[in-house]
C-alpha cells in the first residue's frame, strides 16, 4: 500500500538534492501538490512513516466493518431460519432477475433484509451447475431470495470472501451433495427435497381484491405459501411483498361469462397460464402441483394427509373435489399428471373443437377435467374433503369447521381471516374408503 500511494503523496523534490528542487516544484504542481522547498532525511522518514500508518488504517478499516456486518448478517439469517421453523415465507426486498439468464453477472443493488430460507447451512456449499453469479452480496438470505425469482435455481451460495452470490441448478430427484468450504453458506430456496413435496401455484388480477388477498396470505405464510414451494402469476409485475414478486404472463386475464352453467369462460387464460408453469418446469421436483384460487381459504398440512393416501402412476394421477366434477378453486395434480397434460393437450383441444363443432364453451376446470379423464385417460381419483362450497352442496362452507382442506368462496379480506381462524380449531379431515374412490 505504501509503496503504490507515496508517489501520489509525496512530491519528487523530497527526494532530490535542493539544485533540483525547481524542477521537483513544477513536476508537483502538475498532480495537484505543493512542493516544499527542503526535506530533511528525518522529516521523509516521519512523514512516510505517518503515511503508512494512515494508510493502512485506511485499509483495513473497511474490511474490518464489512466482516463484522456479515458475520451480523448471517447470525441474523440463521437466527430467523431457525424462529421460522423452516418457512418458506420470504420478507425480502424485491429484486429484479432475468429468468432467461444463462451465465451471466448481475450486481447486486437493495440488500434484501431478514429472509426466512428454507434451509441454509455454514461453511458449506452445495454442489451444482452454477447458472447466475450476483456480486457484491454480503447477506445470504438476499442470496436466497434472488434464488427464488428464478425458477431454475434449485440451490444457492454465498462467499464471504468474495462476496458473489452463486445460483446453481440441479436436476429433479437429485442427492443434494455438499462439501465443507471456510466462509461458504449455501442453501435451498424452497423444500423441493422433501419427500412428497407439493408445488403450490396462484393467479390473480393486478389491483382486485385477490391481491389484497394475496398479501395477508403471504404475510402469515398461509393458503400457497404454507406449501414446500410456490409461485404467483399475473399478467403484469407485482411487488406482494418483501421478497415476493410475480411471474407474468401473456394474457389481459379478461373473459366472457356463459355457457351451460353461466361461468367464466376462462380456459384461454388458463391456457397462457399452464404455458408458463410448463416453461418454469418448478414441477419436476416435487410429487404434487395445487392450484388455488386466491380467495380460497386453503389448509396445506390437510392436503398432505390426504395425498399420502395415493401416488403418482405411470399414466398420472388428479385428485377430483366435487360430485359435479372437477372445481377450479383447487386443483390437485400429480407431476406425471401435469406432464401428460402438457404433452397431451392440444389432442384434447382438436378432440373437443370437433365434437363441439367449435370451442366448447367451458371454463378451464371443466376443460381439463375432462381432458385428463375421457381423452388422455389420466387416473382419477374422487376426494370430496378437498373442497367446501355452495356449488358443491356443502351447507356450511361459510362456517369454515367441517375440517375439510379448502373453503371457497372469501372475497373479503375480514371473513377470508375469519374463515382461516375458524378452520385452524380443526381437526385434520378424516378419509375412508367411501370417500376415496377412483373411476
Amino acid at each position: 500500500f505504501c509503496r503504490l500511494q507515496l508517489p501520489l503523496m509525496i512530491p519528487a523534490s523530497s527526494m532530490m538534492p535542493e539544485s533540483d528542487a525547481s524542477a521537483g516544484e513544477e513536476e508537483a504542481n502538475l498532480i495537484g501538490l505543493r512542493a516544499p522547498r527542503r526535506y530533511g532525511s528525518r522529516h521523509a522518514l516521519g512523514l512516510l512513516a505517518l503515511l503508512c500508518v494512515l494508510g493502512l488504517s485506511a485499509l483495513l478499516l473497511p474490511r474490518s466493518l464489512r466482516s463484522l456486518r456479515r458475520k451480523h448478517s448471517l447470525t441474523a439469517s440463521m437466527n430467523l431460519y431457525a424462529e421460522s421453523n423452516e418457512s418458506n415465507v420470504s420478507n425480502a426486498e424485491q429484486v429484479s432477475v432475468d429468468d432467461g439468464a444463462s451465465s451471466s453477472i448481475g450486481t447486486s443493488k437493495e440488500p434484501a433484509e431478514g429472509v426466512p430460507c428454507s434451509l441454509m447451512e455454514q461453511d458449506t456449499e452445495f454442489v451444482g451447475e452454477t447458472e447466475v453469479i450476483w456480486r457484491n452480496m454480503i447477506e445470504p438470505s438476499e442470496c436466497c431470495t434472488k434464488c427464488r425469482h428464478m425458477s431454475r435455481c434449485r440451490a444457492w451460495a454465498l462467499d464471504a470472501s468474495s462476496n458473489e452470490c452463486k445460483l446453481k441448478w440441479l436436476p429433479p430427484n437429485a442427492t443434494i451433495t455438499k462439501v465443507r468450504r471456510s466462509g461458504v453458506t449455501s442453501g435451498l430456496p424452497f423444500r423441493w427435497d422433501r419427500p412428497h413435496s407439493i408445488l403450490c401455484v396462484a393467479l390473480f388480477r393486478p389491483g382486485s381484491y385477490e391481491e389484497g388477498l394475496l398479501r395477508w396470505q403471504y404475510e402469515n405464510r398461509a393458503n400457497i405459501f404454507a406449501c414446500d414451494e410456490w409461485s404467483v402469476y399475473s399478467n403484469k409485475h407485482v411487488v406482494l411483498g418483501k421478497g415476493l414478486q410475480t411471474n407474468v404472463i401473456d394474457s389481459d386475464l379478461q373473459c366472457k361469462m356463459g355457457g351451460e352453467f353461466g361461468t367464466a369462460l376462462n380456459t384461454e387464460i388458463f391456457f397462457k397460464l399452464w404455458d408458463r408453469i410448463f416453461t418454469d418446469a418448478r414441477y419436476f421436483y416435487h410429487e404434487w402441483l395445487v392450484k388455488t384460487d386466491p380467495d380460497s381459504v386453503f389448509f396445506v398440512d390437510r392436503l398432505r394427509f390426504s395425498v399420502a393416501n395415493h401416488h403418482d402412476e405411470p399414466g398420472g394421477v388428479y385428485l377430483n373435489n366435487c360430485k359435479f366434477g372437477l372445481h377450479g378453486p383447487i386443483e390437485v395434480f400429480s407431476k406425471t399428471a401435469v406432464e401428460k397434460w402438457r404433452i397431451g393437450r392440444q389432442w384434447c383441444v382438436d378432440h373437443f373443437t370437433k365434437l363441439c363443432s367449435g370451442m366448447c364453451l367451458w371454463g378451464e376446470d371443466l376443460f381439463i377435467d375432462q381432458c385428463l379423464w375421457k381423452v388422455i385417460k389420466v387416473k382419477r381419483i374422487n376426494d370430496w374433503n378437498l373442497i367446501s362450497e355452495a356449488h358443491c352442496d356443502s351447507w356450511d362452507w361459510p362456517e369454515c369447521r367441517n375440517g375439510r382442506i379448502a373453503f371457497h368462496p372469501f372475497k373479503d379480506l375480514e371473513k377470508y381471516k375469519q374463515c382461516w381462524r375458524n378452520g385452524q380449531s380443526r381437526p385434520l379431515p378424516f378419509s375412508n374408503s367411501s370417500m376415496l374412490s377412483s373411476l
